[in-house]
């Protein structure tokens, strides 16, 4: 590896009954159901094997990128470390609600395309996201220069990310979307590079969502 360079691989975490239900979690601490659990497993086998040179293991507080996190930091006997600055996207008063709720009823992407500025009561707007999760990734990447690292977090919060950092915008955000356990490699020197994005070889087809 470029010693000028740090290697992120990006995995969003497993599955919760809110992906299947297709309400928005955000802040809200979802604990992983039982396929959640099974991809976390079968994630951290994968990426164990054929990334054996990550160094570090960083998640965000929230359960269910703890308890995706956790497996894969056991097979590499590295300590997990957790950084607040990469919890997923709230959405204050909104949060809990059906996707097809906040289209239709809330116009909730209606406001975030046209203003990035804005926030529900009580959540983020799309730029206060961008600014926290872009700064703990340039931050663990300038911490571990020359080396390779994991970061378990949420499918919003590393989408807005990577489209700021590789399309400079934050908004829409949906083409960086990873499934459950999907993984993406970041290789980041003076500009960063996205290796491959969204693998998930490690899920059938029937688990993919």
């Amino acid at each position: 590896m470029n010693q000028d360079s740090t290697t992120l691989y990006l995995i969003r975490h497993g599955e919760i009954e809110a992906n299947v239900n297709r309400h928005w979690h955000g802040s809200t601490d979802s604990e992983l159901n039982e396929n959640g659990r099974r991809q976390a497993q079968q994630m951290a086998l994968h990426v164990a094997k054929n990334h054996p040179e990550i160094s570090a293991v960083y998640c965000s507080p929230l359960r269910r990128t703890f308890h995706t996190a956790s497996p894969l930091a056991k097979r590499l006997n590295l300590d997990l470390q957790a950084d607040a600055d990469l919890r997923e996207y709230s959405i204050g008063h909104l949060e809990g609600t059906p996707y097809e709720e906040l289209m239709d009823k809330h116009e909730f992407f209606k406001s975030i395309a046209s203003n990035p500025d804005y926030a529900p009561e009580g959540g983020e707007s799309l730029n206060q996201v961008c600014l926290r999760v872009v700064a703990a990734l340039t931050r663990l990447k300038k911490r571990h220069q020359g080396q390779s690292i994991a970061i378990v977090s949420h499918g919003a919060a590393m989408g807005i990310a990577l489209t700021h950092l590789l399309d400079n915008r934050v908004y829409p955000f949906h083409d960086y979307h990873m499934v459950n356990t999907g993984y993406s490699k970041l290789v980041w020197s003076s500009e960063p590079i996205l290796e491959f994005f969204n693998v998930s070889d490690h899920l059938s087809a029937a688990q993919i969502g």
